[in-house]
């Protein structure tokens, strides 16, 4: 059947079947309702039905057929790749850009704090490779930074890693990171919800909402519609086409300050940057795109719900096809690695945020650590949403110095810059020393966060969003 059809027909055909695939996650999410009301999402769950449908289950139960062709399968396992490179050019674009002690001054603890846990899941993941992991189970040396990949950063940052860890000689570590990535999403949402009620139930923790938390799902009827086009005159295109304009000058940013790295490198005799993801760089790209509009006084031309309708539509193709192309074997072959990874990020997540939370933030910690959290054990929507749980009236600041938290962690951790070269490092120097390393740091993050603005009176609130 595969050659029936040419190569352009074949990357047609798998859009083709992607779509149908997250039309059918909607149907299944409305009426498997535990789906709904835990947040999967239903690019999630249109990814295990490409990885049902597939090769690897279908396919191995009838003998070579499935419903997925294999030509079909080949450009889906690319999407992963390309697509996180769009998310993260978004990520600046479009949102207006407060000076920087604004940012500091209310996202200080947050950054701190999530940067504890992500400097936490590096030193916890590096030793446990290190010294359990690969003795006992044969887990690559080269997975040091997994559960920091995995869990912070998310499908597309273990996606946008590919080239690194296939260079590392640890390809079955991208599947292995895919399925801690999915688990979680999972163990952000569950867990959080269960420390919201934890939190409401006990009479020392002060939260926002004081009644019993209700379940609401998200409901795409209650977002207003994108207002539209510019308030000026017509400029001849669309808010969409505006906004991908953006979006695709930050990714070329992006990649001319790659270039640029590694010619500046390749000077050196060093190859450091030949396989070093692109997407980190986007992100300074959005910057400059957006700080370029901002300059010129031309903010309206690119409007934040457009860009987000683009980078959402990119994150679903990224998840659905990455968990849908993600090796079955490889996640059989280490279950043990599984099961002990999850062990260690969650109990770190729920540590960190019930014993630094009340020291690092000193104003309404719980609402303002859930949302860490949250962002620790899945994602940055995790966090608003249970973030959200905690306080749905939104009378503290939470959901203000959380966003503003992204200007400043995202670029460098979660995905960003610091956690594209935890790879290269730990190829260097090993686990147990990158390990090491990261154990200090986190120790020194602490201590700042514990330290920092102690003056400041605990209870005390800072005003209302």
């Amino acid at each position: 059947m595969a050659g029936d059809y040419t190569d352009a027909q074949w990357i047609a055909l798998a859009f083709v079947f992607l779509g149908i695939t997250l039309i059918l996650a909607i149907a299944v999410r409305r009426y498997v309702r535990i789906l709904e009301k835990l947040y999967i999402p239903a690019s999630v769950i249109a990814g295990f039905l490409i990885l049902l449908l597939g090769p690897q289950a279908l396919g191995a139960l009838t003998g070579s057929w499935s419903l997925l062709p294999a030509p079909v399968m080949e450009v889906l396992a690319r999407l992963p790749g390309l697509m996180i490179n769009v998310v993260f050019a978004g990520i600046m674009i479009g949102k207006s850009l407060p000076s920087v002690r604004t940012i500091w001054r209310e996202s200080a603890p947050h950054v701190i704090l999530g940067s504890v846990f992500s400097f936490g899941q590096f030193a916890l993941g590096a030793l446990a490779v290190a010294f359990v992991l690969t003795p006992l189970f044969g887990l690559p040396d080269a997975a040091g930074s997994i559960l920091e990949l995995s869990f912070a950063g998310g499908h597309g940052t273990i996606a946008g890693m590919g080239a690194l860890l296939d260079d590392a000689g640890a390809p079955e570590v991208i599947d292995i990171g895919l399925g801690l990535a999915t688990i979680s999403m999972i163990t952000g949402v569950v867990g959080g919800s269960l420390l919201v009620n934890y939190g409401i139930r006990n009479p020392r923790i002060d939260v926002a909402r004081t009644r019993p938390v209700t379940s609401v799902a998200i409901d795409l009827r209650d977002i207003a519609p994108n207002s539209g086009d510019t308030r000026e005159k017509d400029v001849g295109l669309g808010s969409v086409s505006r906004s991908f304009g953006a979006i695709a000058l930050a990714v070329a940013v992006g990649l001319l300050i790659l270039e640029l790295l590694r010619s500046v490198a390749h000077v050196f005799g060093s190859d450091v940057f030949d396989s070093f993801p692109l997407f980190p760089f986007t992100v300074i790209g959005g910057f400059l795109v957006q700080l370029v509009l901002t300059a010129t006084h031309r903010e309206e031309l690119v409007e934040r719900r457009t860009v987000n309708d683009i980078t959402g539509l990119s994150l679903d193709i990224l998840i659905a096809s990455a968990i849908g192309t993600m090796s079955l074997a490889a996640l059989g072959a280490n279950i043990p690695s599984l099961a002990i990874l999850t062990a260690i990020a969650f109990a770190w997540s729920v540590v960190g945020m019930l014993w630094l939370g009340p020291r690092i933030h000193r104003t309404d910690w719980f609402e303002h650590a859930i949302a860490d959290y949250g962002q620790s054990q899945g994602n940055v929507a995790t966090g608003f949403v249970l973030a959200d749980m905690a306080d749905p009236a939104r009378e503290t600041t939470t959901a203000r110095a959380y966003g503003y938290k992204q200007l400043t962690y995202e670029p460098l951790l979660g995905g960003g810059l610091l956690t594209a070269f935890s790879v290269p490092l730990i190829v260097e120097i090993g686990s147990a020393w990158f390990g090491a390393i990261c154990v200090v740091i986190t120790a020194a993050l602490i201590a700042w966060g514990m330290l920092r603005d102690r003056r400041r009176a605990p209870g005390r609130q800072e005003g209302a969003v």
